[in-house]
Order: structure tokens, then sequence, then C-alpha cells
């Protein structure tokens, strides 16, 4: 195909950051937005030209247009009949994380999608840094033991990150990335245990209403190659506060430093290296999956749903071990 024709379902903010880089693709042609909140959709169709067509029912959208592929950004509690309307029609898509709050849910889905032969992508976007590759390889023929990781800073606008019933938590909705770049770079966990607080934030002095998250957590997972990983949560912070998010990681003979989205640092015998992230690894996520779309090989995609389902697995199985207080086998 020439171009791939492509929807949204859900035109928040996510979903414009992946909008920013179709736009500068030649080959996207776009049919359809849609969102609940008809401006937003409407927003998107002028930045994109004006000859998509705005709606606030994707059953309806989906009855009018017929996508090449649907980019799917809407809040975790929404996500199975969107998924299962997509798989009927036979439409790839891009789902952000997390994919549901629901593990037996999206493994319905992901068979769903695997039986009709569906490309699927999910939104983990940092498997795309090069800065992350340079990790990737430098240690894999390194011995590593521990590795120490945060996500800890405030709390995000939207009403719905704020309540656990329709977010996760910080950790499934945020800090998966983190659990997730740990399978990337570790392997496969089989052990975690989180012990998390409350306490700090007050729902009526931060403006955020309906406020029932933790505010802090600290996780520790182990891997099937020994590896521990230790992930600090948290969204408690102010104004004087602040914690360097990303990872540590410590093997035999060097230590490098993962700062979140921006730097990579190696220390070994050979000094220090130093690594900027260079350009936005979004372009890369993106033209991954319309390229993918475009060839009908999904090789090059890094986070397809089957691989996503077991992150998915991990940070809520991280809720589990709050709940229970506990450790989960994984």
């Amino acid at each position: 195909m020439d171009k791939v024709k492509i929807a949204f379902i859900g035109c928040g903010g996510i979903a414009g950051w992946h909008l920013s880089h179709l736009l500068g693709f030649d080959d996207v042609e776009y049919v359809g937005f849609c969102d609940i909140i008809p401006e937003r959709a409407e927003n998107f169709v002028k930045r994109t030209g004006g000859t998509a067509k705005a709606y606030t029912d994707y059953k309806a959208m989906l009855e009018e247009i017929k996508p090449d592929a649907v980019y799917i950004c809407t809040p975790p509690h929404v996500h199975g009949d969107i998924e299962f309307a997509l798989i009927e029609r036979g439409i790839p898509f891009l789902v952000e994380k997390p994919m549901t709050l629901d593990y037996a849910l999206a493994e319905k889905i992901c068979n769903a999608a695997e039986e009709k032969g569906l490309i699927t992508a999910v939104g983990f976007q940092d498997r795309y840094l090069g800065i992350i590759e340079k990790v990737k390889d430098y240690i894999k023929d390194k011995q590593i033991g521990l590795v120490t990781g945060a996500w800890v800073g405030g709390i995000p606008g939207v009403w719905w990150w704020r309540k656990k019933e329709t977010s996760g938590g910080q950790i499934v909705e945020q800090n998966i990335h983190l659990f997730d770049m740990s399978r990337y770079l570790f392997g496969e966990p089989t052990k975690i245990y989180v012990s998390a607080g409350k306490g700090i934030v007050d729902p009526e002095a931060a403006g955020v209403p309906g406020y029932d998250v933790e505010d802090y957590s600290s996780a520790v997972v182990t891997f099937e190659n020994g590896v521990v990983v230790t992930l600090l949560t948290g969204c408690y912070i102010r104004d004087g506060g602040g914690v360097p998010c990303g990872l540590n990681i410590y093997c035999a003979d060097a230590t490098i430093e993962y700062g979140l989205r921006s730097y990579v640092k190696i220390r070994d015998k050979n000094g220090e290296q130093f690594y900027r992230n260079e350009g936005d690894h979004g372009i890369i996520e993106d033209r991954t999956f319309i390229d993918a779309i475009k060839t009908g090989d999904p090789s090059a995609i890094r986070s397809p749903y089957r691989d996503a389902l077991k992150t998915l697995r991990l940070v809520l199985a991280a809720n589990e071990s709050i709940e229970t207080g506990k450790p989960v086998d994984l």
C-alpha cells in the first residue's frame, strides 16, 4: 500500500504525541478521530488537514470508515470492547500501556488478535531508545547482581490517574515503563514483593479529589538469571523535592547509570563513557508500526501484545503483593 489509513480512538495527550510523529510521515492518511470530548477529536481533524472525520462513538466510526490500523489511546479502565471491535473487523492496532487492568481480559484480547493474524503493538516507547540499545549490547556478557531504579515525582493532572480503579495505580500506569525495561534488559522475573504506603498526599490540599492510589512503594523483583531489581515508585514529591529517575545497573566490573529517556553513563576499566539520548524515540516506535502495517511484517516491533502481556502480569502482581503483603511467584 502507498499510504496507511489511520484512525485514533482517544485523542488526549499521548495520542497527540503519536500524531506529532505521524504528521512527519508522507505515507499516512487520516480517516477518523474519536474521543468522548468532541473538541479533542475535532482538533485532531484540523491538525491533519481537515479531511478526516471526528466522532464521539468509535463503533459509529468503524461502521463508516475502514482504517488500515488504529491507535488506541484511552484510559486503562475502558479497554476490552474497543479491541474486540477492531479484532472482529480485522484491523491491526497499537494500544497504549497499560493495555487493561484485567489480566484475563488482556489474555483474551491477545489470543483473539493472534487467531486473526493481526499485527499488534503496545506503547512501551522506551524500548526504541538508542541509548537503551547501547545498554542492552553492553551488558549481554556482563555479570549483574543488583539493579536499582526509581520513578518518583508528582501527580499527573488527568482525573482517572488518581483513582486506582481507573488507572491501576502508579506502578501499573506510569512506572510500568521501568518494570518493562527491566524485562527488556534482564529477562523474565520469577518473584516480586512490594511494600507501599499512603498518608503524605492530602487529596484536598493537593487539589486531587478522589485520590486513592499509593503515595509510594518499593518493589523487589527477582529474575530467572538471579538479577535482583529494586524499583521505587512515588507521586508525593512537592516543591523542592526530586529523585533522579531511571536505572542503576551494578555489574561485577562496571556500573551503568540510565537517566530516564535522557542519557546513559558507563563506568568501567576504560574510564567513563557518556551517551546522551538523541532525537525522538517515539518517531522510531511509530515508524516501526507503520512499516509493519505496510509490509505485513511485524518482526521489528519491539513490544507486540504477547510480550507486553508479560509486563502487565508483572505490574498487576505488584498490586497483588501490595494488597496481600506477601511475595507473588510469577
